[in-house]
This record gives C-alpha cells, sequence and structure tokens, in this order.
C-alpha cells in the first residue's frame, strides 16, 4: 500500500461545506490534504500555479453556484486547459436539475452529486468519491 498523501482541492464559497468535507475525511479516517479555494476565480488561479509546478491535485470537489466564476465556468476553463482529462473533477451543488448535470459532464465533469443533507451522507458519499481515483491508493488508513 502507497503512503502518498492523497492531495484534494475543494472549490466552494462556503466555509461551513468546506468544514463538513473536512470533517468528514477525518472521521473516515482517510488520510488526505484538503486545500480549499473560495470562488472560481480563486480556483483558476489555483490552477495557473499549481499546473506549472507539477502539483495537480489528485482530485477536484467542485460547487456549482458560486460568486465571480461559478463552477461551470472553471469546469470550462479546465476543458480547455486539457486539465478535465488528466482531474477527476466532481460536482457537489444544492442544484438537483438534469441540465445542470448534463452541462457538468458535458465539460469534463466526472459526476455531479446534490450536497447530501445529513452529515451520515457526506460520509458515505466520501467512500464514493474515492473510487473516481482507481490509479492511486486512497483509502489506506492512518494507524
Amino acid at each position: 500500500m502507497t503512503t502518498a498523501l492523497l492531495h484534494i482541492l475543494i472549490v466552494d464559497d462556503n466555509p461551513g461545506d468546506i468544514e463538513l468535507i473536512r470533517t468528514a475525511f477525518e472521521l473516515a479516517d482517510i488520510k488526505a490534504e484538503l486545500d480549499s479555494c473560495h470562488d472560481g476565480i480563486e480556483a483558476m488561479q489555483y490552477f495557473a500555479l499549481a499546473v506549472p509546478a507539477g502539483q495537480l491535485p489528485a482530485m477536484l470537489l467542485l460547487d456549482l453556484n458560486m460568486p465571480r466564476a461559478n463552477g461551470f465556468e472553471v469546469l470550462a476553463f479546465l476543458q480547455e486547459q486539457h486539465l478535465v482529462e488528466r482531474l477527476p473533477v466532481v460536482v457537489l451543488s444544492t442544484s438537483d436539475q438534469a441540465e445542470d448535470r448534463k452541462r457538468c459532464l458535458a465539460l469534463g465533469a466526472r459526476e455531479m452529486y446534490t450536497k447530501p443533507e445529513t452529515f451520515s451522507e457526506l460520509r458515505e458519499l466520501i467512500g464514493k468519491l474515492l473510487g473516481y481515483l482507481p490509479s492511486l491508493v486512497t483509502n489506506e488508513r492512518r494507524s
């Protein structure tokens, strides 16, 4: 089993949602480094620096409804930069609209989930998210 630390970027304008995701990873005992950006512009700036430095995260968890630049704009940017082929993007949004899901998938997202309503549902979703990382051993447990 690899000892590499899983690196995940969370892009969400709600600090409470970011903290819930962090807590869900901790309680699931999943060893991960979680970075965050609070809007789409910040996310695009992150990738402008991370890609040349060879520091692409293992996964991006992306909200849709954010100020300055929304999740669709981030997906379009990642698609233009040919990053969606190398970076699993999973959209976590309050939207449950079929059109939004279709648009996200067309822009290269691997999947779109409606944000869970309960913490136990969030913990269950975290387990599903790790399935988008087949080439990595991501569920190494801390001793």
